[in-house]
């Protein structure tokens, strides 16, 4: 990937946190990522639609890599989905709350109205799931049971996120966190 796609991609999946898809014009995109006009339409020649498909794109591999490498660094499944909202609430506190979640900015926005971008956080939402499975089954979680697990911790998650943004305060994720801990405490303890 050419460095200025690189910083289009990044720049975007940034302005998607704080903004939403629909705030986010090209001309804003093309100005924040110091990227000339023309490499818009040479890097996104679908115009509006195909960068925020590969911006969600990009962002879905970043967040699913994320998840990966939690459960890499703990042993128990629980403790890696701890540190995960640990790591959601300090972004949300060094953000001053303005940064959520790219994908489900864009699934509020327009999920209802533009179906290939419907479509692109339907798969970005389905690596993060992705992922918390893997997580929980590479953890011991019998595997029906990762696969149960998985959207239960991402919706949580997800919610949690938003609830703390319109609060300016991260106690809904932190009580979300303790709540998850609790739930999945008491559904996993007769792993191997």
């Amino acid at each position: 990937m050419s460095e200025t796609k690189d910083r289009l991609l990044r720049t975007g999946e940034r302005l998607f946190q704080m903004q939403g898809y629909a705030a986010t014009g090209l001309k804003q995109l093309a100005a924040e990522a110091e990227a000339p006009w023309s490499s818009m339409y040479h890097f996104f020649p679908g115009g509006k639609e195909q960068m925020g498909a590969e911006i969600i794109h990009y962002a879905a591999g970043r967040y699913a890599a994320k998840i990966d490498e939690a459960f890499a660094a703990f042993a128990d499944p629980v403790e890696a989905v701890a540190a995960i909202f640990r790591a959601e609430c300090a972004l949300l506190e060094g953000s001053d709350f303005r940064t959520g979640c790219p994908v489900a900015s864009v699934t509020l926005d327009v999920a209802s109205t533009v179906e290939g971008l419907r479509l692109s956080c339907a798969d970005a939402l389905a690596a993060s799931t992705a992922a918390f499975a893997r997580g929980f089954a590479a953890g011991g979680v019998e595997a029906s049971l990762a696969e149960d697990l998985a959207p239960y911790v991402l919706s949580t998650l997800e919610g949690a996120i938003v609830l703390s943004r319109a609060a300016k305060d991260t106690t809904p994720l932190r009580r979300s966190a303790d709540a998850v801990r609790r739930g999945l405490n008491a559904q996993i303890t007769h792993r191997n």
